[in-house]
C-alpha cells in the first residue's frame, strides 16, 4: 500500500489540460448565472429574438451531427457491411454523445430541467416541439442500449453480464431498425420545426421541402464528425485501425453533398428566392459561405485522391464539412429570422461558455471510453504507461 502511494502523482500541468479548466471553470458560472439569474443576466435574447446560440448549435448541429451513427449502424447490420464493424461502436457512441449534448443544451435553452418528463405524460399532439421531445427521448434510448454491451462486457459476474448479452443480440436488429426510423423522424423534424416562421425566415432558407433538407445535410456532416472522430483516435490514443476505412467512408460523403446540392438550387428556383444569390446584404454573404463550405469545397477535395487517402487532409476536410453544415443551421436558427424580427442577435459570452463546456464533457468521456472501454482496437504497446496499466486492469475484470 505504501509503495502505491509513493507511486501516486498528480498530473502535470499542460497547456490542453489548463484550457480544458479555464472552460469548465467559465461553463460552471455560465450555468450558475442561467439558472440563478435568468435569461435576461445569462443571455441576449429577447421576445423577438427567443432562440439563438444554444437552438443554433446545441439542438440543430447536436442533432445533426450525430446522424453517423445510425448510417454506420445501418449499413453493418441491415446491408451487412462488415468491413466497417470495427468502428460501429465508435461511431454509435459519438452520436449518444451527440445526443446528450442535445439534452443538455435543451436544459439551458427551456430551463425548469425538473419538468423533463412533463412530454411524457402530458401530450400535445399539435406542437411541433412535442414530436421533438419524444424523438430525443427514444433515440436517445435507443444509442443507450445499442452502445450497453461496451459498458456491460466489464462487469465482474458472468452470470449477468452474459444473461444480458444474449438479451441485447436478440433485439438488435429491432433497435438499429428503430434507430434509423427515429433519427431520420427527428432530422426531418427539426427541419419542419422552422416551417413555422413563414414569412419571417429569409427566403434563401425557407422552403416548404426544410424537412428534406435537414436530412439530406445532416448524412454527410455526421458521417464526416466520424472521420474526425475516428482520426483524433488513431493520431492521439494509438488506436489500430485501417485507414482505409476513412478513406472508403468519405466516398459516400461527396456524392451525398452532391445530391444535396443540386437538390438546394432547384428548390431555391422552384420557390422564387433566385433573385436573393446576388444581392448585397449579410444574409446573402452567410448563404455563400454556407454553401462554400458544405457543398462546393468539400466536393472539390473529396474528388482528389490524396485528400481521400491522406488521413490527416481527410481530417481538415471533414472540418470544413462540419463548419458548413454548422453555418447552415446557426444560418436558419439565427441569420435568416434577424431582418424580420427587428433584433441583430449577438451572443453573450456566457452562452458560448455553457455550450463549449458541453461540447468539451462530450470530447472528453468519448476519449476516456476509446481507453478504457472496447470500442476500437487498440495498440496497448504504444500507450502511456498509465494507460496500459488501465487496460491490463479493465481485462483482468473481464
Amino acid at each position: 500500500m505504501l509503495r502505491k502511494l509513493s507511486n501516486f502523482s498528480l498530473p502535470k500541468i499542460t497547456l490542453w489540460r489548463t484550457i480544458v479548466a479555464l472552460i469548465m471553470v467559465a461553463g460552471l458560472y455560465a450555468t450558475y448565472a442561467r439558472f440563478a439569474m435568468g435569461f435576461a443576466r445569462a443571455t441576449h435574447l429577447t421576445d423577438a429574438q427567443p432562440w439563438g446560440l444554444w437552438v443554433g448549435i446545441g439542438t440543430l448541429c447536436g442533432v445533426g451531427l450525430s446522424a453517423g451513427g445510425f448510417a454506420i449502424a445501418a449499413a453493418v447490420y441491415l446491408l451487412g457491411f462488415e468491413r466497417y464493424r470495427p468502428v460501429l461502436r465508435a461511431s454509435v457512441l459519438v452520436s449518444f454523445l451527440g445526443y446528450s449534448s442535445v439534452i443538455a443544451g435543451m436544459m439551458y435553452e427551456l430551463g425548469l430541467p425538473w419538468r423533463i418528463w412533463h412530454p411524457i405524460v402530458m401530450w400535445n399532439r399539435a406542437s411541433m416541439l412535442f414530436e421533438i421531445s419524444w424523438c430525443v427521448m427514444l433515440y436517445s434510448t435507443v444509442l443507450a442500449l445499442e452502445f450497453s454491451p461496451a459498458l456491460v462486457e466489464k462487469i465482474p459476474w458472468t452470470g449477468v453480464r452474459n444473461w444480458y448479452l444474449k438479451w441485447h443480440h436478440e433485439i438488435l436488429i429491432g433497435l438499429v431498425m428503430a434507430g434509423v426510423v427515429l433519427s431520420s423522424l427527428h432530422q426531418s423534424f427539426l427541419g419542419g420545426l422552422y416551417l413555422l416562421t413563414k414569412g419571417k425566415l429569409d427566403p434563401l432558407w425557407y422552403s416548404p421541402n426544410l424537412t428534406t433538407l435537414f436530412y439530406l445535410s445532416a448524412i454527410p456532416a455526421g458521417l464526416a464528425v466520424t472521420i474526425m472522430a475516428l482520426y483524433l483516435s488513431i493520431r492521439s490514443l494509438d488506436v489500430k485501425l485501417d485507414p482505409k476505412i476513412l478513406s472508403e467512408v468519405s466516398r459516400v460523403i461527396a456524392p451525398l453533398l452532391a445530391i444535396y446540392g443540386i437538390f438546394r438550387v432547384v428548390d431555391l428556383a422552384k420557390n422564387e428566392a433566385l433573385p436573393y444569390l446576388f444581392m448585397w446584404r449579410e444574409e446573402t454573404l452567410s448563404f455563400w459561405l454556407e454553401v462554400a463550405l458544405l457543398v462546393i469545397a468539400p466536393i472539390v477535395l473529396l474528388s482528389i485522391d490524396k485528400v481521400r487517402n491522406d488521413p490527416q487532409r481527410l481530417y481538415w476536410t471533414c472540418a470544413v464539412i462540419v463548419g458548413g453544415f454548422m453555418t447552415n443551421r446557426v444560418d436558419v436558427s439565427v441569420t435568416g429570422l434577424q431582418r424580420s424580427s427587428g433584433v441583430y442577435y449577438v451572443p453573450q459570452w456566457t452562452e458560448f461558455a455553457a455550450t463549449l463546456m458541453v461540447m468539451t464533457l462530450a470530447a472528453l468521456v468519448f476519449r476516456y471510453a476509446v481507453i478504457y472501454l472496447d470500442i476500437l482496437p487498440k495498440n496497448t504497446a504504444k500507450m502511456p504507461p498509465r494507460f496500459r496499466w488501465a487496460m491490463k486492469g479493465a481485462a483482468a475484470e473481464a
